[in-house]
């Protein structure tokens, strides 16, 4: 043997020689074995397909010229059983046609006999060490997809143009399959969808996240993606990776929070804080325009005996029932209808035009906030008195606007109650 072959190990790799010729399959065997390999014969392509059916082995060493079934068979068999397996041939045909024909169906070597014992071993340990490798990747891969599949966030893999080579299962439980789609298909887009972090990281080459939501099962399901590039071994870029997270619950946390901040837990309609922020908003507005905008305070009558004689609890009903009837009869998104405190409430009304508007508006809430409450079994009865002001004729501040609206309120209680006064009517009987 030749220093080559002494140094070549083949410990414990399994190889399966395919030979009808008895003698060239036990010398293959011998050696081989000699090397450390573990060495099975077959003595056709038929017996060594059911060899391999029971057995994947990593290594095949067959003959192409064989009976009952010839070596190109037997590999273009073995192929779609042990796809990785690694086969080497032995001919003595040197014909061109029988070349191409185990190059096209992956042989991964071609050894022409009479074989040549140095080429034997390093073939074979070659493709040894080629099985080895690649069964390390795919455990690394099975490693991978597992860790990836277990991870709580969507991860898309994509080529250049958008197209999804792998997906995992947190993705496809939040989209659905679209493994070979492009990307925007997921949002049932036909082209990228605009400020796509996937364009700008393919254009810039920086990491990019943008927040996107869609109808999925009648709810509203929102995400967040971040896309980043990829790159192979050399440093090409071949595509992107894309993290996309659910964030919907993390919207609705964030909207509970925002309605405790500025609306009122009892009615749903804007608190102190947010009414604040509109009137200055108001105000600025119609500085800018040269505009009128009319605030309104309502009061409900006698409110305390209700709390006092009926309890708590009917007092929350009277004022549940007293927002909504308020509420159908300001039903413009630009209004602002406000639970200020207590059993007051205030009405911000844009653009409110005529005072004659004003008053059928104030007659008409009187009317209906005067009809009677079913609470339980029993009727409650309440009536209302309501001050209007206007910017900027009875004020061009929010503070002199707000005590306008109060004094014309107290002088509606004064008048009788379950009626309405303008702030400006009083400055001129005064």
């Amino acid at each position: 043997m030749t220093d080559t072959e002494l140094n070549m190990h083949l410990d414990g790799l399994e190889i399966l020689v395919v030979e009808d010729d008895a003698t060239s399959a036990l010398l293959m065997s011998r050696i081989l074995t000699l090397h450390g390999a573990r060495v099975d014969i077959a003595v056709n392509g038929s017996d060594g397909l059911a060899k391999f059916r029971e057995h994947r082995y990593p290594v095949v060493i067959t003959d192409i010229n064989m009976p009952v079934m010839n070596g190109l068979e037997l590999v273009s068999r073995i192929k779609e059983l042990g796809p990785d397996a690694q086969v080497i041939a032995t001919s003595a045909n040197r014909e061109t046609d029988c070349l191409i024909s185990a190059i096209e169906l992956g042989f991964s070597d071609y050894l022409l006999k009479p074989v040549e014992i140095e080429k034997l071993i390093i073939s074979v340990k070659r493709c040894g060490d080629i099985f080895i490798v690649r069964q390390q990747l795919e455990s690394e891969r099975e490693k991978f997809r597992t860790v990836v599949d277990c991870l709580g966030e969507g991860i898309a893999i994509k080529d250049l143009n958008h197209r999804i080579l792998y997906q995992n299962r947190a993705l496809t439980e939040m989209f659905g399959d679209f493994t070979g789609s492009a990307c925007y298909e997921m949002f049932d887009n036909t082209i990228p969808c605009e400020g796509c972090p996937t364009v700008l990281t393919l254009q810039d080459g920086q990491a990019h996240s943008a927040c996107k939501n869609k109808l999925n099962k009648g709810n509203v399901l929102y995400v967040e993606s971040t896309s980043s590039l990829l790159g192979d071994s050399r440093g090409t870029v071949t595509g992107t990776i894309t993290i996309i997270r659910d964030i919907s619950d993390r919207i609705k946390n964030e909207q509970i929070i925002r309605d405790l901040a500025f609306c009122d837990p009892l009615t749903g309609l804007a608190n102190r804080r947010l009414f604040v922020d509109r009137l200055e908003q108001a105000i600025a507005k119609c500085h800018r325009y040269g505009t009128k905008f009319a605030l309104l305070n309502l009061d409900i009558d006698h409110f305390k005996t209700v709390n006092d004689t009926l309890g708590h609890e009917s007092g929350d009903v009277v004022l549940q029932k007293t927002a909504e009837r308020i509420k159908s009869c300001c039903q413009r998104d630009l209004d602002t209808i406000s639970r200020y405190g207590g059993d007051e409430f205030c009405i911000i009304l844009t653009d409110c035009g005529e005072r004659t508007e004003l008053e059928e508006l104030a007659k008409s809430m009187l009317q209906l906030l005067s009809k009677p409450i079913r609470n339980r079994d029993s009727d409650i009865c309440i009536t209302t008195s309501i001050g209007i002001s206007i910017f900027p004729d009875d004020g061009t501040d929010a503070k002199s606007l707000e005590e306008a609206a109060d004094k014309a309120m107290y002088s509606a209680k004064r008048a009788g109650r379950n009626t309405y006064r303008f702030f400006a009517a009083l400055a001129t009987l005064t």
